[in-house]
């Protein structure tokens, strides 16, 4: 099936190096090297819808519209899918709707496949998460002993299943059964990996409660702003507009100075995150930067999406040079949240 869909467009699938599994760009030399068994991959693939750098405009030339590749993705789990659905809310609802996003959003495939482990770090049933694709895939896939559990979740993947009649039978009870045991055992695998970290009170509460607790300056003290936990996130979507000169050769032995607007991801932890033009700084200390990334994930979002913008991926935790613990801040906090609770 990989094979026919090559043909229709370039493939990403996660292809495992060294234990751990990585979104790659398929073609026949790793065609066979296609991996979807374990958890997620290291890197969401994020990038391929809100491209690190991207080109906006050109000044003094006429803008096209832009036109977004075709794409299938294979192997997206389930909190890459969640992280989806906050881009979806991001970049293709309200009054601004970016039409870049919109257009590498709109002609890609996604293929999702269910967890058959959990990692140390994944904590995706702590913000109501699960680990196998329940929304925005357009067909997933659950691997069972003999195959795979094929499930359409749009008209895109029902018409996979239409088209190719020889890959896919109709599910068995038994084959059903195996499939919501093996949901059953990854979910069991997460609650004992993060038994120490069980909370009473639900993350919105907790961070609400702690906008100005100073506990934030002792939590920040092993952060030192590498801004990895930006990078790697499959939900961040804060980006700069910088605009330069493009020297191009005019065929007059001479240069034409041609400004260009680039679109690049920006980074909360960095010191001039909102650092305005007259020099001030209303998050100049990292504390309070620190603050705005888990208030933005479990306060703010919450408000204007109705939802939480951390998927529990882990991608932070396995990334951070300081050796945070997104879990350990939830317990920290927790603790600093009765007193206020009491006087509520």
């Amino acid at each position: 099936m990989v094979k026919k869909l090559l043909n229709e467009s370039p493939v990403i699938a996660p292809v495992k190096s060294f234990k751990n599994s990585h979104f790659e760009q398929i073609d026949a030399k790793n065609l066979e090297s296609i991996d979807v068994s374990g958890f997620r991959t290291v890197e969401p693939f994020k990038s391929y819808l809100f491209k690190l750098i991207e080109k906006t405009s050109e000044y003094f030339v006429v803008d096209k519209a832009p036109n977004g590749q075709n794409l299938t993705i294979i192997g997206a789990r389930g909190c890459d899918l969640e992280a989806l659905e906050v881009l979806d809310k991001v970049f293709g609802e309200g009054d601004f709707i970016d039409p870049f996003y919109k257009a590498n959003r709109e002609n890609i495939l996604v293929i999702g496949t269910d967890c058959t482990d959990c990692g140390k770090t994944c904590f995706c049933t702590m913000v109501n998460g699960k680990p196998y694709p329940v929304k925005m895939f357009d067909l997933n896939l659950a691997p069972i002993k003999d195959g795979f559990v094929a499930e359409a979740g749009s008209d895109k993947g029902a018409k996979l299943l239409d088209d190719n009649p020889m890959f896919f039978l109709s599910a068995t009870s038994i084959s059903l059964d195996e499939k919501n045991k093996n949901r059953e055992k990854v979910i069991g695998c997460l609650e004992e990996n993060n038994k120490n970290y069980r909370l009473k009170l639900e993350l919105s509460v907790i961070h609400k409660r702690n906008i100005e607790n100073k506990i934030w300056k002792v939590l920040t003290k092993d952060c030192v702003e590498c801004s990895s936990c930006n990078f790697i996130c499959p939900t961040c979507s804060c980006f700069l507009l910088l605009d330069q000169k493009s020297p191009r050769h005019s065929g007059r032995d001479k240069e034409d100075d041609n400004n260009e607007r680039y679109k690049v991801w920006d980074a909360c932890l960095k010191a001039g995150y909102q650092k305005v033009a007259g020099g001030s700084n209303p998050r100049g200390r990292l504390s309070q930067r620190l603050q705005n990334r888990y208030h933005c994930k479990f306060d703010y979002s919450y408000d204007r999406l109705n939802r939480y913008t951390c998927v529990g991926c882990g991608r932070c935790i396995d990334g951070c040079a300081g050796n945070i613990d997104m879990r350990k801040i939830f317990v920290e906090l927790e603790k600093q949240a009765p007193l206020t609770a009491k006087l509520e």
